[in-house]
């Protein structure tokens, strides 16, 4: 029996892929990057021009900005960012942690209410998607409210 040659190797083919590779990230860093920059904007749905700001690691100024807008959730519900509120705490901050801890004040956008003590999967159009605990309000007066600590 003969053995076929094609030409194509699993080395070479890794060279080639490797190579698009490297002309990509290279069109990146390069000076077509604003050229990259807007196209990746119209493809992560990013058409006012604003910078995304990623809740997951964002401030409480950050999140403070986003009050009043509406995130999605899986299984079609949605609720909407109600406030911000700074948590008080004394003493220096360890490293790695934001400047300061607050609660993330949510409502249902059903009206309804929602499980507490779950991690949510909740997204925005400008600031993408990101994973929420969110637990139920003890507040008499928000009953359907859920809450986000970040620390």
């Amino acid at each position: 029996m003969s053995k076929s040659d094609s030409g194509v190797s699993r080395r070479n083919a890794l060279l080639v892929g490797g190579g698009a590779v490297a002309a990509v990230g290279a069109l990146a860093a390069g000076p077509m990057r604003s050229q990259v920059a807007e196209g990746v904007k119209a493809l992560t749905g990013d058409r006012t021009g604003a910078p995304t700001v990623n809740l997951a690691t964002g401030s409480y100024e950050d999140w403070l900005a986003q009050v009043g807008k509406t995130f999605a959730l899986g299984g079609g519900s949605g609720m909407r960012l109600a406030g911000v509120r700074a948590l008080a705490s004394s003493g220096p901050r360890p490293n790695g942690l934001r400047a300061r801890a607050f609660v993330a004040l949510f409502d249902p956008l059903s009206g309804g209410t929602m499980a507490g003590d779950l991690i949510y999967t909740a997204s925005n159009r400008e600031t993408g998607a990101l994973q929420l605990f969110l637990s139920t309000s003890t507040d008499p007066r928000s009953p359907a409210r859920m809450l986000a600590v970040f620390n």
